[in-house]
């Protein structure tokens, strides 16, 4: 289940819930790009084929979170 996140980290207005989604291997988190590509970094998804996880979106200035575990 999804914390409820009132409003926006960068402009304090509302966020809409939703989710993020993508295809294996998953959407990462890096610090910088380096050689190994999509293959390192922090996994922010979860799913075998399809990729996903919930998050907020804002809608005035497109800010996304996805809230940790």
């Amino acid at each position: 289940m999804v914390a409820e996140l009132s409003s926006c980290p960068a402009c304090q207005n509302e966020m809409r819930p939703g989710v993020v989604v993508g295809r294996s291997p998953g959407v990462k988190f890096k610090a910088e790009t380096d050689v190994f590509g999509d293959l390192g970094g922090i996994l922010l998804t979860s799913g075998f084929f399809n990729h996903s996880a919930a998050a907020f979106r804002c809608e005035s200035c497109g800010t996304v979170v996805i809230p940790g575990a």
